[in-house]
């Protein structure tokens, strides 16, 4: 019995050295030749170059038998978050057949420029488990179109139907000739490569005019073509990738010439210091010239400080007048009036306005003349004046505990003055600056810094009660212009989702709840008593039930006097309830008071309906005897037989037949 398991064992031993020999001796590697693996050299770096969108390098997967199941993977592309590559490398194409050996190809595939870094390996299965190649790296190389920027890596500007454009600055003199003393521009040769590129080209009009990045360009340069060439290795230097055109025309910078600012502030509707009353119109203008066509930002500071634009039409939506060339001016400037129409409508109007010649010499920011940060030699103040108004701020409240502040943000100028032109009026009770009415204290009127010409009001409320969210709240204000009543809803600040109201509730629903649930368990007390004598103890009448009971249509027995239809003497104790009583505690002795309690109540019930039980049963006792009169010959049932039977009731029937 021991030879057996031993030879078994050496069997097995030999079959796991052997698998051990294979996993040791089989070989995956990564080639650039489909060669045999014991010749091939596994690759370290795979390099693939993109001319166009598919690369023309192949990499191979080789191994030898008997691996099976040969494949690419990446073993780093989740970490980089590269996507796209893990597809492409499963759709090597199985090339066994053809060379003789286990081989998988990559060719002709669609590379993506961020595969570069990624680690990518061969894995092949024998035996259940896998069997690695040593990592490669992968370096995508490639070369985009070069593009012309200028210094600040923005590119030229596109003209519709005129294509991309460049400006250099040009001064003219008497002759009306740009000065070779302005300021020069220097352009760049942009391109995206894997390497980078080292080898530069500038071409003017389609000829070679200098080489390296960059290239400094003046006033000779106008109406010239530029382009550039770059490389990186990858392309033959009669067939380097080239740029678009660009062409540059002359700049003459965006100035501001006159505005009508000091004439407006002199006339109506303006006031002194700059005051307008709400609701006038203001039509502000500005004259620039300049090369390219000029656009005009209108900007704004506000009383804290804060510069944005105006309300008017900004930049190239803006609101034009051209005017024609006279003079000396030369043909290529444009010199147009801007302008703009302000509504002044509320007090967020107040500030400093000032207008903005900008040239648009390039996709990025525009060259602007005075600064669209800090206004020139002239501006226009503005300062509303009118009736109190609401501010863009609704009512507020801050909560502290028990207590809370009411916010009320307005807008005035000038300044309702306390005590008589702020009022705080609390159903119908007017509080002035520093007063108090019940709970509720008015503290004080100030200056909101972030919104000019408004102001906040501070309404205290020490303890909060709940009626407070009832209360009718207003804030009157009220100075030389007119006046404004801002209501304060109580309701939506306190009520609803406000917690401190929530905490507090009213002692007169406490009661209705408690009543409510005493109602309540009163009632299911009853459903409950009923639905247990119901089912306990079904109607005598029922069929089942006269089964059950053994109980017979016949009352009395027929060869006896008939019973008397009426009691003489009525007992104390009705016996219907008497038994009821008996059954229960014949059935469970140990009853609880709970049905003690139900059948006690339904006992008072039962009283109630004795007397009209008691008149149906003698009743149906009459009934009874003459159908049993039909079946004799004659029979006469007199008022005394039927007095007879022991009936409670007050009733009389006669019948003859």
């Amino acid at each position: 019995m021991g030879l057996p398991i031993v030879i078994l064992l050496a069997l097995l031993g030999l079959s796991s050295a052997q698998m051990m020999s294979q996993v040791m001796v089989a070989q995956v590697k990564i080639t650039d030749a489909p060669y045999p693996v014991s010749n091939a050299e596994q690759l370290n770096l795979v390099v693939w170059t993109m001319h166009g969108t598919p690369t023309k390098e192949a990499i191979y997967c080789v191994s030898e038998a008997p691996v099976s199941q040969l494949r690419f993977v990446c073993t780093d592309c989740l970490e980089k978050n590269i996507t796209d590559m893990v597809n492409i490398l499963n759709s090597a194409q199985d090339i066994t057949r053809r060379v003789g050996f286990p081989a998988v190809t990559l060719k002709d595939i669609a590379v993506n420029t961020n595969w570069t870094g990624a680690t990518i390996m061969c894995q092949a299965a024998l035996n259940g488990g896998t069997v690695d190649s040593s990592p490669a790296i992968v370096d995508v190389r490639y070369l985009r179109q070069p593009h012309v920027v200028d210094s600040n890596g923005q590119s030229p500007v596109l003209i519709g139907n005129q294509g991309y454009r460049f400006f250099v600055e040009c001064v003219r003199g008497a002759d009306g000739l740009c000065q070779q003393s302005g300021r020069r521009k220097t352009l760049k040769c942009n391109v995206k490569s894997n390497p980078p590129a080292t080898q530069y080209q500038w071409l003017k009009n389609g000829s070679p005019s200098g080489t390296g990045a960059e290239i400094t360009i003046g006033t000779e340069m106008i109406g010239q073509s530029i382009q550039c060439q770059a490389n990186n290795g990858l392309h033959d230097d009669s067939n380097m990738p080239l740029s678009q055109a660009v062409q540059i025309d002359p700049y003459s910078s965006a100035k501001l010439l006159k505005d009508n600012f000091q004439q407006l502030q002199s006339s109506s509707p303006f006031l002194a210091n700059n005051r307008i009353e709400m609701n006038q119109q203001v039509n502000l203008g500005c004259q620039v010239e300049g090369n390219p066509r000029p656009i005009v930002y209108w900007r704004m500071r506000k009383q804290n400080g804060d510069v944005v634009d105006a309300a008017c039409p900004q930049g190239l939506e803006g609101q034009y007048q051209e005017m024609a060339p006279e003079g000396s001016r030369s043909a290529n400037i444009v010199r147009l009036t801007a302008l703009c129409s302000l509504r002044i409508s509320n007090y967020s109007y107040s500030g400093q306005y000032w207008c903005a010649a900008c040239s648009q010499v390039s996709q990025g920011e525009p060259e602007c003349s005075p600064s669209l940060e800090t206004p020139g030699t002239s501006s226009l103040n503005v300062n509303v004046i009118g009736a109190p108004s609401n501010s863009d701020a609704p009512p507020s409240i801050e909560q502290r505990g028990n207590d809370a502040t009411v916010l009320v943000h307005y807008c005035a100028e000038p300044m309702p003055r306390p005590p008589r032109e702020i009022v705080f009026s609390i159903d119908q009770n007017d509080l002035q600056v520093g007063q108090t009415w019940e709970n509720f204290h008015f503290d004080s009127a100030v200056t909101n810094n972030t919104v000019p010409n408004c102001y906040i009001a501070r309404l205290t409320i020490s303890p909060v009660r709940e009626e407070d969210q009832y209360r009718q709240i207003a804030l009157k204000l009220q100075n030389q212009f007119g006046s404004k009543q801002i209501p304060v809803s109580m309701d939506a600040l306190l009520g609803g989702d406000s917690t401190m109201v929530g905490r507090m509730m009213s002692p007169v629903l406490i009661y209705i709840f408690a009543a409510a649930g005493v109602i309540l368990v009163f009632v299911c007390i009853i459903a409950v008593c009923v639905r247990r004598r119901t089912k306990d103890h079904a109607d005598y009448k029922e069929p089942k039930s006269k089964a059950n009971l053994n109980s017979r249509e016949e009352f009395f027995d027929p060869t006896q006097d008939a019973p008397r239809l009426f009691a003489q003497h009525p007992t104390e104790v009705n016996a219907y309830d008497q038994a009821v009583h008996d059954a229960y505690m014949a059935f469970d002795p140990r009853m609880s008071t709970f049905n003690y309690f139900c059948s006690s109540f339904l006992s008072s019930l039962q009283k109630k309906r004795a007397t009209v039980a008691a008149f149906h049963e003698g009743v149906n006792y009459a009934e009874l005897e003459l159908k049993r009169s039909q079946a004799q010959p004659t029979s006469t049932i007199s008022i005394s037989s039927i007095n007879s039977r022991p009936h409670r009731g007050t009733a009389s029937v006669q019948s003859s037949v």
